[in-house]
């Protein structure tokens, strides 16, 4: 029997949301820290006799607490979480070792599946239930029931740390990593080709606001410059934009619409273009903590996540920031967001409440 740990977050005040994109990819570095606990937080448990592993129909359990109160979990048999992803009641979270973790209640139970790559899995992405990506590593991994059994893709390159995934539709996706790769497939992924982009670096996050308007971010290896790359034809070929107004590398880029873009950076900045990514100015700064993840739920409206437990939201523009969860600062990160509807919020990330412990994943409604 699988151990079972419930914990309950104190709940914060509640800022109205509008309605959320469904479209962002992931981002952030894989690197990891050791957490320090918190002295402040209260917790209630509930652990079963049997602390055997993990590996069993359920692993995790949200109690569904009332609308507006952050409840957590976490478990020293998960490892670090760094995407998350879902659709209507579907929700699937991956990490390190291979774990993928799946929902099919809106993100009350959890159920560990099996992985066909122990591979550290950096991004969750999906069409529809039946055509999800989860890549990292050196693994792009495609499931066609709704994320319970994962295929390994055929893939022209080895040896690249996959981060992100986003697509259009189902024949329209890009998975991007180290060296300068962009994948893109144009049959459900049934064929992968390489796009040349032109740069050599790390790329950490794709996005686009459609087929004909594509974005990857990312460093460069020689000198860490900012890659900001854009496509307007369907991907294979790729300019390069100017990073002038960039203090730092984009870690992860989202958009409200074609014309507001936003991305947070490797310095905790957050930038906003209006000009389709030529030029970018600063909305908000963040103690020089790196910035992970970043979710767009209308223009002006966004949340963005971090080293540091970093997490804030505006609702104006970046004119105030309030910080969301009030979690006691600390060196574990938050390194993914998800939301749905005009309420829910997911957080994904490294283990914070006690030693020891490796992952985080908590939830609002």
């Amino acid at each position: 029997m699988a151990r079972r740990v419930t914990r309950f977050l104190r709940s914060v005040p509640y800022a109205g949301l509008a309605v959320v994109l469904l479209a962002s990819a992931c981002g952030g570095q894989q690197t990891q820290t050791t957490p320090k606990p918190p002295t402040n937080t209260k917790t209630e448990e509930t652990e079963p006799e049997d602390e055997g592993p993990a590996l069993g129909p359920l692993t995790l359990t949200l109690p569904d607490a009332a609308a507006s109160a952050w409840v957590g979990q976490r478990g020293n048999y998960v490892d670090t979480l760094s995407g998350i992803w879902g659709l209507d009641k579907l929700v699937i979270a991956v990490g390190g070792g291979g774990t993928i973790l799946r929902s099919e209640d809106g993100g009350i139970n959890w159920t560990r599946q099996a992985s066909p790559k122990d591979a550290w899995l950096r991004c969750v992405w999906g069409s529809g239930p039946d055509d999800i990506y989860v890549v990292g590593g050196n693994a792009i991994m495609h499931s066609t029931d709704g994320g319970i059994t994962w295929s390994p893709q055929k893939i022209p390159i080895t040896g690249t740390f996959f981060m992100a995934v986003w697509g259009s539709g189902r024949d329209d996706v890009y998975v991007v990593g180290g060296d300068g790769n962009i994948l893109n497939t144009t049959d459900g992924g049934k064929t992968w080709t390489k796009d040349t982009s032109g740069v050599v670096g790390t790329l950490y996050d794709v996005w686009g606001s459609g087929a004909d308007d594509i974005y990857v971010v990312g460093q460069a290896s020689k000198d860490g410059a900012p890659i900001v790359l854009q496509s307007k034809i369907g991907g294979h070929l790729w300019a390069k934009l100017p990073v002038d107004t960039l203090d730092a590398p984009l870690r992860q880029i989202d958009g409200a619409s074609i014309d507001y873009l936003y991305a947070v950076s490797a310095k905790g900045t957050v930038y906003e273009s209006n000009d389709r990514a030529a030029s970018w100015k600063s909305i908000g700064s963040f103690d020089g903590d790196e910035l992970l993840g970043i979710r767009v739920v209308g223009k002006g409206d966004l949340y963005v996540i971090g080293r540091n437990q970093q997490f804030q939201h505006t609702s104006d523009g970046g004119k105030t920031w309030k910080d969301e969860l009030n979690w006691p600062h600390g060196a574990a990160a938050l390194q993914g967001i998800w939301g749905k509807g005009t309420t829910e919020l997911f957080l994904v990330g490294e283990g914070t409440l006690e030693a020891g412990q490796k992952g985080s994943l908590v939830r609002r409604r």
